[in-house]
């Protein structure tokens, strides 16, 4: 059993990792998203690229949780997500997506009548090259999105949608979800890795109908970003202490889990 200092240690050092800072750059980046998102736009891709443990996967969570407190319909379902599986590539990351989505959808009724008569939808395991299938799956995301007025689709690690199996070409993905938005006009914002960048921009005519965002790190070299952060990781410091390493310099902090963009020094 645990001794009440340990306990007390634990409550302390998971208080510190719970604790949340607000700064410029993650609320700069969640009102872009609210703009595109309910705001006059001209795409209906949105990738959003970055280094990881930016804060990338929290703005999305945040902006779903905006989306949601704010829809005074309850008929009306404004957000989705979905979370891209490395282990799915091509057709089988399609189906996937599908799945994803009528899962979150079908608590409506009328959606719930649509999918459970669908093989692919209602049978995790199963795989089928019908193509009557597969355009079943599809249409009944399209009726769901049309039926629950669906503004938003967010995907984490989208890089891995984006990958093909042979023999496919890279861009029959991109394609795919180009015809997607198309016919539904509901924004897909997708979040992940550089990979991700060079992915949407394989097709010129697709590139037209996307905007894409880079997710900066923070740069010591940039007097007022560096000040920024710093302030948030003293504020954090001040109010929840680090339990292990309170004494920590926060510029040596920052280099140590390469916030900054910078590394350390080796020896």
């Amino acid at each position: 059993m645990h001794s009440f200092e340990e306990q007390e240690r634990h409550a302390r050092f998971q208080a510190f990792l719970d604790f949340k800072v607000k700064h410029p750059r993650l609320e700069e980046m969640d009102e872009t998203l609210m703009q595109a998102i309910y705001g006059h736009r001209t795409y209906t891709l949105l990738p959003i690229y970055g280094a990881g443990g930016v804060g990338k996967s929290t703005v999305l969570k945040h902006v779903a949780e905006r989306c949601r407190a704010q829809e005074t319909d309850p008929a009306t379902v404004p957000v989705v997500q979905v979370q891209a599986s490395p282990e799915d590539i091509g057709a089988s990351a399609r189906l996937d997506f599908y799945r994803q989505i009528l899962t979150q959808l079908r608590g409506h009724v009328a959606v719930n009548d649509r999918v459970r008569h669908l093989n692919l939808a209602t049978h995790p395991g199963k795989r089928s090259t019908d193509p009557a299938e597969w355009l079943d799956m599809r249409d009944a995301v399209i009726y769901a999105f049309a039926l629950l007025r669906v503004k938003v689709v967010f995907v984490d690690e989208a890089q891995h949608l984006m990958s093909v199996d042979t023999p496919h070409k890279p861009t029959s993905q991109l394609d795919w979800l180009k015809t997607l938005t198309n016919r539904t006009n509901v924004l897909h914002v997708h979040v992940g890795n550089f990979d991700l960048y060079d992915f949407c921009h394989l097709n010129g005519q697709a590139g037209r109908r996307m905007r894409d965002l880079f997710f900066p790190r923070y740069h010591f070299d940039k007097e007022v970003e560096c000040s920024e952060f710093v302030g948030a990781l003293r504020l954090r410091s001040l109010t929840h202490p680090h339990p292990r390493s309170s004494q920590t310099h926060v510029r040596a902090r920052l280099v140590m889990h390469g916030w900054s963009g910078q590394r350390p020094e080796t020896p």
